[in-house]
């Protein structure tokens, strides 16, 4: 066992001299600050892995879905090729493919000229079968009486 060492009053005012603090600290005081510790130091590691998430998610952003693949980059060089450049699609016929721009000028002369090759006449719109719950709802809708709103256009 160990023996307790009683101080004499010489050597308590010796100490107190010396600037030691004899107190006790307090509990509650101890408590607190050890727990708003605990709470700042949660609330950093919370923060810091907000921050590295937020990042390493702009980074991938970046890196990878705003890059094209090389094989992508190689896809779109042959459409562009094959959409705005002549070239035969067939050399014994002597058929040729004609860039984009120059076809949609030559298609929109044929339409005002009225040369088109396929048919472009508007057709009639197929009504669709009603429901009878639904021809009850249009029949009350046809019979009220309908108003246009202020400043709007009237209907053709």
């Amino acid at each position: 066992m160990s023996e307790s060492k009683v101080l004499t009053p010489e050597q308590i005012a010796a100490l107190e001299k010396e600037g030691f603090d004899r107190q006790d600290p307090s509990g509650p005081w101890v408590l607190a600050f050890a727990a708003g510790i605990v709470i700042t130091l949660v609330l950093v590691v919370l923060a810091v892995d907000y921050l590295f998430q937020a990042t390493l998610d702009q980074n991938i952003s970046e890196s990878v879905l705003t890059q094209d693949s090389p094989e992508l980059q190689e896809i779109r060089t042959k459409e562009a090729q094959q959409l705005n450049h002549y070239r035969y699609a067939d050399a014994e016929k002597k058929a040729v493919r004609l860039p984009i721009d120059r076809a949609m000028e030559l298609f929109a002369v044929e339409a005002k000229a009225g040369k088109l090759f396929y048919p472009t006449k508007p057709s009639p719109v197929k009504a669709p079968e009603a429901d009878p719950a639904a021809a009850g709802a249009a029949a009350a809708a046809a019979a009220a009486p309908s108003t246009p709103a202020p400043g709007a256009a009237p209907h053709k």
